[in-house]
């Protein structure tokens, strides 16, 4: 907890050891919280399998866990319904893996047509398929004691066509799940939107919103690049945050541990520097 803000770090998929490492890594950089990536070859890692130590060491260091489920190649909006199905499992197989954590929050992408096979009735049913799998996924969750947040997505590429870019999209997969879904925001996603992305905390309701990932891109593309760089009007971020009092992490999301320390310390200089004119 930084002067009433819980800065936490998402396990990036490219990291060479395993969750135990990073929670070591976590500790060393004073974050109170961190979301492990259910990717390869992060997932199979030999100090990402000892789910009890990991549960364990992270409540001795005080941090806080949540899981990233898992995404990469997948698509539960499929209209192929083999390529649906084996999505929906390997979500399920991530969901199990937190559970054994003792994990009660889960980040969970939405699916996507790909642009190439758009149709309108492509459209609906893609739209449809999604609904489904994430009705399915909860459902297979909450007995394991967690709650999954659909993260909105970017749009920056143009080869897939995503549900939940927008409020109005996460608010309907939501309401048409019917069950207990809130959702994660990716600030960085959200660039595409807008320069200070911070809306979207009231627009989707602040009980809604359990978790985050912050990062910064040029507005053209989803790069995942440090804070402090590109366009992302952190400092409006972080002022909201403490204005508005939210609870849930902002977890920075980058890809080596150099840009995490750099984008940490950029986020401490914007804290320093908010209350050094209160």
């Amino acid at each position: 907890m930084t002067n009433g803000i819980l800065l936490g770090a998402v396990c990036f998929q490219e990291y060479p050891e395993g969750y135990l490492d990073f929670l070591e890594l976590a500790a060393e950089l004073d974050l109170g919280w961190v979301e492990f990536k259910y990717e390869f070859p992060l997932c199979v890692h030999s100090k990402s399998k000892k789910y009890p130590e990991i549960r364990k060491r992270a409540d001795l260091l005080g941090i806080g866990l949540s899981m990233h489920t898992a995404f990469d190649g997948l698509n539960i909006a499929s209209i192929d319904g083999n390529e649906r199905m084996e999505s929906v499992k390997r979500v399920k197989e991530s969901i199990e893996a937190a559970s054994e954590m003792e994990i009660t929050h889960a980040t969970l992408h939405a699916g996507h047509l790909m642009s190439i096979s758009y149709s309108a009735k492509n459209w609906d049913l893609s739209k449809k398929y999604n609904i489904e799998s994430i009705r399915e996924l909860v459902e297979f969750a909450a007995p394991l004691g967690l709650t999954l947040c659909l993260e909105n997505g970017n749009a920056f590429k143009r080869s897939a066509l995503k549900h939940g870019l927008f409020p109005g999209d996460l608010k309907y997969i939501r309401e048409n799940v019917g069950m207990e879904l809130k959702f994660t925001i990716d600030f960085g996603h959200a660039i595409y939107l807008s320069r200070d992305p911070s809306f979207l905390v009231s627009e989707l309701g602040t009980y809604n919103v359990k978790l985050s990932h912050l990062h910064s891109n040029s507005g053209m593309v989803d790069s995942h690049s440090p804070l402090g760089t590109g366009v992302l009007e952190l400092e409006k971020l972080i002022g909201r945050y403490i204005d508005d009092e939210w609870k849930f992490p902002l977890s920075i999301e980058m890809k080596s541990e150099d840009n995490l320390s750099n984008s940490l310390e950029a986020v401490r200089r914007v804290i320093n520097k908010i209350e050094s004119e209160q």
